[in-house]
């Protein structure tokens, strides 16, 4: 296990994971399989979008404070 607190995106991915391993033990269809993949895509989108919208921000922020 890993040290210290985990943030919540980082308790939801491993949740995910736990069930992800729970539905293959329990052999599920692959229709469910691709329901998991779709959102593990959607998570990744949306952490590079924040990203980018961050980075966006503090780099007007930089701007402000130079003129």
């Amino acid at each position: 296990m890993a040290k210290g607190k985990e943030t919540p995106r980082q308790k939801m991915i491993g949740m995910m994971y736990l069930v992800l391993t729970a539905l293959l033990a329990l052999n599920v269809s692959t229709s469910v399989l691709d329901a998991f993949k779709i959102i593990d895509e959607g998570l990744e989108k949306t952490g590079n979008t924040m990203k980018s919208k961050i980075y966006e921000i503090y780099a007007e922020f930089y701007q402000a404070n130079i003129l």
